[in-house]
């Protein structure tokens, strides 16, 4: 089974134990403020965000940085300083845009061709997301395939959900197939408008499993997969077991996820998938097999209101076979 496996092993939240000083934190990577096309200014943004309990930010405003010296923070509250960054599309599309997380400097994108510019925000240490692609019509075999050293993909958005394209689970199960490789994703709010608007604030956010409350942490971790997006739903176990014996001719693995109360679970994995629901009762504990002979699976679950938490996907190709 191993002989095809996916490229990109990532690491599985869920395994890190809080013995051993792990922790979640909540936070927003996706922000605009009157440095851009936000309503809010910077710090109005964070206090927002402050006030709704999250843990860490980013104010990632087009095409330049805001720097994070020019707002005040809580002492332990996580500042990610980074930027939308858009340069030209060469492959057809839309002109690209790109979550840039966790760099220093400006860049010039507009100026720069796109692998240009993820190569520079990964020589300042930093890390670049394809963001909301169902929004920006992208074509993955088109725009995204070109290009190498993407970090992930952002799966929602709230902005461009008010705008009826909030969602790209498609985009990201697309791009894993076309390439073979596990990519993380992010769950945003893209916020521009005013929180007392109540239009594009508090209703994407990422989880992420850390040791340390640092932009360093928080974004090595994003990249590594350890984290889930939602829009209310809490994931708080994923536990995958393979089930087939000596002889069978089929690979299969069992889940047992645990979360906060759910009408449905969907196992996506690179060849079709499964549902499990308890026929409109909620429950808080599924055990169900998956997609025999499946390389990888995902995780969505859906509450009784349609608010979903995406896990990221895991290689199932790397499961021993339980003696």
């Amino acid at each position: 089974m191993s002989d095809n496996a996916p490229k990109g092993a990532l690491t599985n939240p869920f395994a890190l134990s809080n013995d051993d000083g792990y922790t979640w934190l909540k936070g927003n990577l996706h922000s605009h403020t009157t440095n851009s096309d936000g309503r809010a200014t910077p710090q109005e943004r964070l206090d927002g965000y402050v006030g709704q309990g999250y843990d860490f930010l980013c104010l990632s405003d087009h095409h330049k940085l805001t720097f994070i010296d020019t707002v005040q923070a809580p002492s332990d509250f996580v500042l990610i300083q980074g930027a939308e960054l858009h340069p030209d599309n060469p492959f057809g599309g839309q002109r690209h845009h790109f979550v840039c997380l966790n760099f220093h400097e400006d860049i010039n994108a507009e100026k720069m061709p796109p692998q240009h510019v993820i190569d520079e925000v990964r020589r300042q240490g930093g890390a670049v997301w394809l963001a909301h692609p169902h929004w920006s019509s992208v074509n993955i075999l088109r725009d995204a395939v070109p290009l190498n050293g993407f970090a992930g993909i952002e799966v929602f958005n709230t902005t461009c959900r008010c705008a009826g394209r909030g969602e790209s689970s498609v985009h990201w199960d697309d791009w894993m197939d076309l390439e073979n490789r596990l990519y993380p994703a992010l769950a945003n709010d893209d916020s521009h408008a005013l929180e007392a608007d109540q239009r594009d604030t508090y209703q994407g956010w990422t989880w992420v499993r850390v040791k340390e409350r640092t932009a360093d942490a928080v974004v090595a971790a994003l990249v590594a997969g350890a984290s889930y997006g939602s829009t209310g739903p809490a994931i708080h176990d994923i536990q995958l077991r393979r089930t087939d014996r000596e002889g069978d001719d089929r690979t299969q693995v069992e889940a047992t996820v645990s979360c906060s109360p759910a009408q449905r679970i969907v196992g996506v994995s690179d060849s079709f998938g499964t549902e499990y629901h308890q026929h409109g009762a909620l429950f808080e504990t599924a055990t169900f097999a998956l997609r025999a002979n499946a390389r990888w699976v995902r995780f969505e679950i859906v509450d009784e209101r349609g608010q979903k938490a995406w896990s990221n996907p895991f290689d199932l190709t790397a499961l021993k076979r339980a003696e």
